[in-house]
Formats: structure tokens, sequence, C-alpha cells
């Protein structure tokens, strides 16, 4: 399933999302919206109220005092003025207030899924993660007959060690009948600058916690993702957020105001290719396409869905507002529901490698005209080696 990452300028976007059903949920940010407003909305519109809600309370960003909390401030369960640290763990009852705030107003929003507060971790083996599972210990007991996931924010780099990784699989395993199932967010390294890449070595892994918590009876979703969630899928998660922006498909702590950062520039339009899975630039990398090869092109970049016409037939200056978000989900869900479709573990990862392989060969035969920009396969060639490797670790 595909559940809508709630984010900035959000209204337009989600309420088409709704209406076209390219979403079953929605994962909201109370650092970027009201709360009443929220409410209000979902007393108003039963496209809101039919879908699954849950809400991630962001109680990290007290963990830095370099952070923008923005709406969090407003919110009786965070620590306003005060840092998350090591002494202030060591109050239980602090923290077990915190966490029956938490509670509070995961109820008065009306989730479906309870969510457990978190702190951030680079690394499995980080001194914090002993608190986590206190938190996880004292939310499982403060909400009986609720389904509830407990999150994890953590590091990509934490998945370039199998061992501590492998110990926190089976710590968690503690949980099994007392969790539904687990929210996990990758904070995403922004040193690569290829849209979509992943190292192979920390993809791989990231594929094997969630194949061990599916072979654990839990649910797994996965937060702000984009095209690399279709290794996620591959090996049986559940749902996965993603939203309209690339700061809602990629969960950078940057990005997310945990420091003081200025960005520049607009969001380009992009379209979302199955046959290439890329997100190729609508006036560079397809409106630029010489009408000799435009036929060829055309029929390995669109996916033959309705809303292509809009692309196809308006400029770049005028194609409707919000046309390549909403295109972008249409993609998402059709890729979701392919997966979900599929029965087996060994049928997912044929199908993964048959998707790859072709994207592969069709990104080739565009780069072949000399005429064009070129795009990348480099995410593609990750996508492979995190594959073979996950394949020969599970003898698949």
């Amino acid at each position: 399933m595909i559940f809508i990452q709630h984010g900035p300028s959000w209204k337009p976007k989600t309420d088409e999302i709704l209406k076209m059903n390219l979403a079953k949920g929605i994962i909201w940010d109370p650092r970027e919206e009201n709360i009443e407003r929220i409410k209000d909305i979902k007393a108003n519109n039963e496209n809101y109220r039919n879908i699954i809600n849950m809400v991630d309370p962001k109680l990290y960003y007290a963990q830095f005092n370099t952070s923008i909390p923005k709406k969090l401030e407003q919110l009786k369960y965070y620590p306003n003025g005060t840092i998350i640290d090591r002494n202030y763990l060591r109050d239980t009852d602090k923290v077990k207030n915190n966490i029956s705030e938490i509670i509070n107003f995961e109820k008065s929003l009306g989730v479906n899924y309870y969510v457990s507060p978190t702190l951030y971790i680079e690394s499995f083996n980080e001194r914090f993660v002993d608190k986590i599972y206190d938190i996880y210990d004292w939310f499982d007991e403060m909400t009986p007959n609720t389904q509830k996931f407990a999150t994890l924010l953590v590091h990509e780099s934490a998945f370039d060690n199998s061992t501590y990784m492998n110990e926190f699989i089976d710590d968690f395993s503690n949980y099994i009948g007392r969790y539904n199932g687990i929210y996990l967010i990758i904070d995403r390294d922004n040193s690569s600058n290829i849209r979509n890449s992943f190292s192979p070595n920390r993809l791989s892994n990231v594929m094997q916690f969630i194949y061990y918590m599916k072979r654990m009876q839990f649910k797994v979703i996965v937060g702000y993702c984009g095209i690399e969630s279709i290794n996620y899928m591959a090996v049986g998660a559940d749902v996965i957020g993603t939203g309209w922006f690339y700061s809602l498909r990629k969960f950078n702590r940057i990005e997310k105001g945990f420091e003081e950062s200025s960005r520049m520039g607009h969001p380009k339009k992009r379209y979302t290719s199955i046959n290439l899975l890329s997100e190729l630039k609508i006036d560079e990398d397809i409106e630029t396409i010489p009408q000799q090869y435009k036929e060829e092109l055309q029929k390995i970049i669109f996916n033959n869905r309705p809303i292509d016409e809009k692309i196809i037939n308006n400029s770049y200056d005028t194609i409707p507002t919000n046309t390549d978000f909403i295109q972008y989900f249409d993609t998402m869900n059709i890729l979701s529901t392919r997966f979900e479709d599929i029965t087996n573990i060994e049928d997912k990862i044929k199908y993964l490698e048959d998707i790859v392989n072709n994207a592969t060969k069709n990104i080739k035969i565009y780069n072949e005209k000399h005429t064009l920009g070129q795009l990348t396969s480099k995410h593609l060639e990750d996508y492979k080696n995190a594959i073979n490797s996950f394949k020969n670790d599970n003898f698949i």
C-alpha cells in the first residue's frame, strides 16, 4: 500500500490523490500542520475519514538544540526549551508523562494505528537504543487493545554493520504479540547527488531487516521513500510512505530541520517512468526529444495512463498545477499493487529483477540517441548489486 507522507503545501495535492484513490492512508506531520485544522478537515471530508490515519509525534526533534520544531512547540507533549539527552531520559516519570501525552494526542486525532515515539540513533549499538526499548515497553503498557507500531529512526550508515543490526532484530523479537509492526524511517546520506541512489551494501541490509521483520509476522511501514522502495516492496514491506516533494521521498535530517539550513531553487516538474524507473525532467528530458525519436521514446517513457495526456499535450509552462505530483503517486500505486498481487518472495524478487533489467535496457536505448541528454542508470546498478547480495544471503 501507498500512504501519503504529509508535508508542506499538502491540501490540494492530498485532496486529488485521495479523490483518485492513489493512497490508502496518511502519515500526518504535526510539525507542519495545526492539529485542529487536521481534525476539522477529517470531520468535513469523508475521503480523509475513510483512509488509514497515523501520525508521527516527532519527539526526536527535541534531541537537537539546533532543530526547528515549528508547530511541535504548540503541542502539550513536546518538551519546549528542553533537550532530550541522557539526563532527561533518567527521569522516568518525565518520559512516561511525555508518552502519556503523545497517546492522548494520537487518540484525539482519531488514528487507526498508534505510533510510538522514538529517539534518533546513528547506530544499532548506540547508547540510546536501551532507552528506545524502555519507550516501546511503556508505550505498549499504556495502549492496550490498539493497533500499534514501534517507530525506529536510524541513519542509513547503521546498515553498514549487519552484526549490530541482527542484534537489534533479535531483541525486537521480544515484541512479537505486543506490537503489530514497525514504522521505519531511514535518515538518508546526502553524499550522493544521484537521484534514488543507495549504497548496495546498506540497501541489501535494509531489505534483510524488512524481510526478518516480516518473518516474525510484523507489518512493516517504511516512511519517506522514493523509487528505491521497489526493493522494500519486493521483500514484503506492507506500506510505503511517500510524498510530492523530494524531501518527502527521502528523509534527511538537515532538510528536515534538525539543523539550520538554507534551500535554493524551485523543484522541476518531473515524470516518473515505470519503464525507466527514473524521474525524468519534463522540460529537459522529454520535451527536447527530436521529432524523429518521439514515437519510439514515448513508448518507453510513458506509463500508458490517462494522466500522460496532460504532459504530452501541454508545454512545460502550461502543464496543470500538481499534475507531475499526482502522476508520481499514480506510478507508485501501480508498482505497489503489482507487488501486492505476487504472493511469494521468490516471485517478488523475480519481478523486481525484471523491471530493473528492463529499465536498464530502456535507459540505454534513450542514451543512444546522441542528440539527447543522458539519463543515469547508477541507481539501477546499485539495486542489482543489493538484490544479488540479498538473494545469496537467503538462498533465493
